[in-house]
């Protein structure tokens, strides 16, 4: 049984020669003409760069020579090696697609065409094309998923001799590395290549914290070690010599710096208080052993409560597979062992690559191949949905240029796709990835955009839960549809993910223009009907000679704050005035006394509403129409002012809204206040502003919070700072009164992980 690791290694180290490529090539590649080929790829790449050299004065040739070498260690084929030696010659050479494909064929020169479209890192003004190059960089892996991979290998070299540029630049670098390098590796499932980022990455980004953590793990350093062996050498026997299986690897697991570091932030522990820094991973050579050994671990050790998790069973959607469990030896010591097959191995250490691995004779189809990956790791054909709605330019109505939409995408991918996930399963056993705080709504639409349309609710592991569920790892989800149910407007706020929020906006986008173009319709169908009533009366009641010209009209609607005759027209129409009432009111000269009369008793019909009292009162009078401004949004039993807009009716502000307090402005307020026997069976719009350390659940406890209190969530904005772990967030809520706001604020600061709680107004903004 072997104690060291056989099955997986990946040496991670600057490579100066070429002939360390080709001896990795030979461990797996063993015909000659396909070595020698190889070998004319790198001559080739030689010569191009022969008069370029690296910042530290190194012949340039040694970056993509390190590319070829990592492309070798995830055992790549031939030609992914040599587009790997390829992949800055079109870019920094005078060599041209055409001179590739001519000597190396159609495949390679693709790869490093792609490669090259997807590279900006090294130009000026990052931010102005990043969403473009993202863009490209997510396209590049629906067409083929090798172009990233040659991509990762290339900034994994970058990365390790990154200390030669200047300060600001190893920071952008070093933050883009993480935000988009690391986080595509990972949902691809190239699990050593992610680690190896995400601490390179750190190195720079913290270095304080990323020398505490190093310092940390070097002090317990041989003590640890020594427990770890003693847990190996009682497993080799139990395992071998007791059990009898065989051909079996046993070595322990070192859990990185950056990993720690998420750890100790996320969760708030100290470095002691982290129970998987001993680590032992078990490699057997079938499923069934998998299982075998996973019951004799739990004989010999005690299993920690709820601390089993069986990704063979349900794999995570970036191909990884594997048995964990957390258990405790008679000594009290807290250890995390995985337990999985050879091939489970090689595809957790490389994921996407493994897929791509060499094989001797293979007939290569790339689309093929991508199809077959995707089915496993299910982002492409996904992507290609995206990029498609977003060119549809129908949907969204923010967009107005190539940027916006390039944003859209970079915006949705990262959210969607390569942000933390939840694991879900439909009742056929079929596993769902979707991001963290995902809910039935986002699931329904996951399924299919028809199956979305007329979603109901879920059946969660067999209990009704409705459509804005905050979904769960591991849980059964059993979507409930009818044929007379459709998306509306709330939906926007139930769905989190931009896939199904974009289909709903699409939905009701349609909708919306349907029922406009209807509206429209019947309006001008009123309108015309209206004013051939109007004519009809002035004619019977022998009026024309009174009629006003159209100045003269355009004057008095003016006054009644109308801005056409239309408008006016509709609302006769609407029987906000009588036939009677509209003529004398607009279309013919009366006495000027008698005029005045009837504006002065009319005017204020805009602002009355006959059927309800209102919750505002206006100068003693409680039926007065009245708005509450969007910009403070003041609450029950808040001190407020009217303020009388030009074309809006009452405003309804706080007494200290900013917007309020110019000298203008005080020329038309008035006086107003709360009608408490309406608000008391009333809810009012407020937006809280909270701000804390990033951690599992807190979005699902933030929401539990406002539903306990009896407060609705109306809309959600959520930050999350992959880099510092924080998360901002504003949530426009409906409370009571002022009273209801401060308990849910005080319970919302008493949360773990929760640093700030302020309602946002016009002034604290």
């Amino acid at each position: 049984m072997s104690r060291e690791r056989l099955s997986v290694s990946f040496n991670f180290v600057e490579v100066r020669d070429y002939d360390t490529v080709e001896m990795e090539m030979k461990k797996y590649i063993f015909k000659p003409e396909l070595i020698a080929e190889v070998r004319t790829a790198y001559e080739f790449a030689e010569k191009a760069h022969k008069t370029q050299k690296r910042r530290n004065g190194d012949p340039y040739i040694i970056h993509p020579i390190s590319t070829a070498y990592f492309l070798a260690q995830w055992r790549m084929g031939p030609k992914t090696i040599i587009a790997g030696l390829l992949h800055d010659i079109i870019e920094d050479t005078p060599i041209t697609y055409e001179e590739i494909e001519a000597k190396f064929g159609t495949e390679v020169a693709d790869l490093v065409e792609a490669v090259t479209k997807v590279t900006y890192f090294s130009k000026e003004k990052r931010q102005q094309i990043k969403a473009k190059y993202l863009k490209k960089l997510y396209l590049s892996m629906v067409k083929d998923v090798r172009v990233i991979i040659i991509k990762i290998a290339d900034r994994l070299h970058n990365m390790s001799t990154i200390i030669n540029l200047p300060e600001e630049k190893q920071q952008i670098i070093a933050s883009e590395t993480l935000e988009i390098y690391s986080s595509i590796a990972h949902r691809i499932g190239m699990k050593v290549a992610k680690t190896l980022l995400e601490d390179l990455s750190f190195k720079i980004i913290n270095p304080g914290e990323y020398q505490r953590i190093s310092e940390l793990l070097e002090k317990d350093l041989s003590e640890r070690s020594e427990t770890i062996d003693a847990i190996m050498d009682y497993l080799a026997v139990v395992l071998e010599e007791e059990k009898g299986l065989k051909n079996i690897e046993i070595f322990g697991r070192t859990k990185t710096i950056y990993s720690i570091y998420r750890k100790m932030t996320l969760f708030g522990k100290n470095f002691d208080d982290i129970n998987d820094l001993l680590a032992v991973r078990i490699i057997t050579n079938s499923v069934d052993e998998c299982y075998q050994i996973l019951g004799i671990v739990h004989q010999i050790f005690t299993p920690l409560s709820g601390r089993f998790k069986d990704y063979i069973a349900t794999p995570k959607n970036n191909l990884y597979r594997s048995l964990h469990t957390t258990v405790s030896d008679k000594n009290g010591v807290i250890f995390e062992i995985q337990i999985r097959t050879k091939e489970m191995d090689v595809v957790a250490e490389s994921g996407a690559a493994a897929h791509w691995r060499y094989k001797e004779d293979e007939i290569i189809d790339v689309q093929q191949k991508q199809k077959e990956l995707d089915e496993k790791i299910d982002i492409f054909t996904r992507i290609i949905d995206l990029e498609k709605l977003s060119s549809s330019g129908v949907e969204f109505e923010e967009q107005k240029g190539e940027y916006e939409k390039d944003k859209f995408i970079e915006k949705s991918i990262q959210s969607d796709f390569f942000a933390s996930s939840v694991y879900v399963l439909t009742p056929n056993g079929q596993v769902i990835t979707l991001p963290f705080g995902s809910t039935v709504l986002d699931f329904a639409y996951r399924i299919h955009s028809e199956v979305g349309e007329h979603t109901t609710g879920a059946k969660i592991n067999g209990v009704f839960s409705p459509i804005n569920t905050i979904l769960n790892s591991g849980e059964v989800i059993e979507i409930k549809t009818s044929s007379k149910q459709f998306p509306n407007d709330n939906w926007l706020k139930h769905a989190k993910t931009n896939a199904a929020r974009n289909k709903i906006r699409k939905y009701l986008t349609q909708k919306n223009e349907t029922e406009t173009k209807a509206k429209k319709q019947n309006s001008l169908k009123l309108i015309a009907n209206t004013r051939t009533e109007i004519n009809k009366y002035i004619e019977q009641n022998n009026l024309k000679w009174k009629v006003n010209n159209e100045s003269q009209i355009a004057d008095k609607l003016k006054v009644l704050d109308y801005t056409s005759v239309d408008v006016f027209l509709l609302a006769v129409a609407n029987k906000d005035f009588t036939i009677k009432e509209a003529v004398e009111l607009v279309f013919i000269d009366t006495d000027n006394n008698q005029s005045d009369q009837f504006l002065n008793q009319f005017r204020s019909k805009k602002y009355i509403d006959k059927r309800v009292k209102n919750d505002i009162i206006v100068a003693g009078i409680e039926n007065i129409q009245t708005t509450i401004s969007n910009c403070c949004l003041p609450i029950p039993f808040e001190d407020v002012i009217g303020y009388v807009s030009k074309s809006d009716g009452i405003k309804i502000h706080d007494s200290g809204c900013q917007n309020i307090q110019g000298d203008k402005m005080k020329t038309r307020l008035i006086k107003v206040s709360w009608n408490k026997d309406v608000v008391q069976s009333k809810d009012y719009f407020v937006q809280i502003q909270i701000k804390g350390d990033d951690r599992p659940n807190l979005l699902f406890d933030i929401t539990k919070t406002f539903s306990h209190l009896k407060s609705s969530v109306y809309d959600a904005n959520v930050q999350v700072s992959q880099a510092e772990l924080q998360v901002k967030g504003k949530f426009l809520v409906k409370v009571k009164d002022h009273n209801h706001l401060n308990q849910i604020i005080t319970n919302l600061r008493s949360m773990p992980n929760i640093n700030y709680v302020e309602r946002v107004t016009s002034a604290t903004d």
